[in-house]
């Protein structure tokens, strides 16, 4: 007998209804601070304000987004940002466009007019179409394809960056509009000085910037008297006759002292040593320089004449005896008073650590001394840190 197993196999289906949803994100403001340090010789090869900001986008609805564009608050005025108020038909070949915005020194109030750079980029089915930039202003009809949404940078480039003149906080705000292109436009959407005068605003975006910028490669000692010479200085000696026959000799010289250190005097703290040239001095007075006459013997005190130099402390304003080689710290300077200059070789004007000086020479008998020419070497090593 042949059996015959005949197995039924029930076959399911499972048909399942795939919905494609609509990617949405509604346009918003932005308020944006940016605080950033960098020194005058080392300037960032591009400082970013924003970076690709989506300015909204709806995949169901490509018109209604995809036309977004940022304006200016201002046609004219450079404060906030000076560039067309109104959105364009344009159809020319984009590039990252210059807005001009006036940033301000916060103690000097001095300006500078800086260009920041935008660019917008398109978007379609929530992906950025690459590389594909288009009219910052505009809605942009020639650019394919069209997309849905925008995306938008703001930066400054190295160019720009080099161009603050001296050291101090520069602040600037940048304000812009973001805008939504209607049905139909009034005004002229074909004439840049025109626009489409009736688009609808959708956002402020706000970028506010303080810049610290250092000027450390600038820190010196300036001697306003000399500017850019070198300093030579003399002992302003004063000779007084004496009873029987004795002439008496004496010197003050005071030179006038203000220190910079690269960065608006935000330093707290100053360090500063003074030394002569460092020879050998037999029989002088502690802490006291000396200068030696030419062609003479170091060794011996009737080739030398020694002085004395005394500093303004410019915390107290009270005069400081320097020792020779001794370091003097001063701490808190960036809370005292403060001198306003124009350090030799620059346009713009600094604030600098005070510090007056003045070069004493003890009384001494003429007779005791070789004739002859002195001179020597006084030495001033600054140092400013912030602690």
């Amino acid at each position: 007998m042949q059996l015959r197993f005949i197995a039924g196999l029930a076959l399911v289906g499972w048909m399942t209804g795939v919905q494609v949803q609509a990617a949405t994100l509604t346009p918003s403001g932005r308020n944006t601070s940016v605080a950033v340090t960098f020194d005058r010789m080392s300037v960032p090869a591009q400082l970013p304000i924003w970076t690709n900001e989506n300015g909204g986008y709806d995949t169901n609805d490509a018109p209604k987004w995809g036309r977004n564009t940022l304006v200016c608050q201002s046609r004219t005025s450079n404060q906030y940002g000076a560039c067309p108020t109104f959105p364009v038909w344009l159809e020319a070949t984009p590039a990252p466009y210059p807005v001009p915005v006036t940033f301000t020194e916060s103690t000097t109030k001095q300006t500078l007019v800086l260009n920041i750079y935008l660019t917008k980029r398109r978007s379609l089915n929530n992906v950025v179409v690459a590389s594909n930039l288009v009219p910052l202003n505009a809605f942009g009809g020639a650019v394919t394809p069209r997309g849905d949404g925008t995306d938008y940078s703001a930066y400054l480039p190295s160019a720009e960056l080099s161009k603050f003149p001296s050291a101090g906080t520069w602040s600037a705000t940048l304000k812009m509009s973001l805008m939504q292109w209607p049905a139909t436009c009034t005004g002229n959407s074909q004439n840049v000085s025109v626009g489409c005068t009736n688009a609808t605003k959708l956002a402020d975006w706000i970028a506010t910037l303080a810049f610290n910028v250092t000027d450390y490669g600038n820190q010196q000692i300036y001697l306003p008297e000399f500017g850019n010479a070198a300093a030579n200085v003399d002992l302003g000696l004063k000779i007084f006759p004496g009873g029987r026959g004795t002439t008496n000799v004496t010197g003050r010289r005071s030179l006038d002292m203000c220190l910079y250190d690269g960065n608006n005097s935000d330093s707290n703290r100053v360090s500063l040593i003074l030394q002569d040239e460092g020879s050998a001095a037999p029989s002088r007075a502690t802490g006291l320089f000396s200068v030696y006459r030419k062609g003479g013997d170091k060794n011996l005190a009737q080739d030398r004449l020694d002085y004395s130099v005394e500093v303004v402390n410019p915390l107290t304003k009270g005069r400081q005896v320097v020792q020779n080689g001794s370091e003097i710290v001063w701490s808190g300077t960036n809370k005292g008073i403060l001198r306003r200059v124009v350090l030799p070789g620059q346009r713009n004007s600094v604030l600098c650590v005070p510090a007056p000086m003045e070069l004493v020479t003890p009384s001494f008998t003429l007779s005791s001394k070789t004739a002859g020419r002195y001179s020597g070497t006084l030495r001033i090593i600054y140092t400013p840190t912030t602690q």
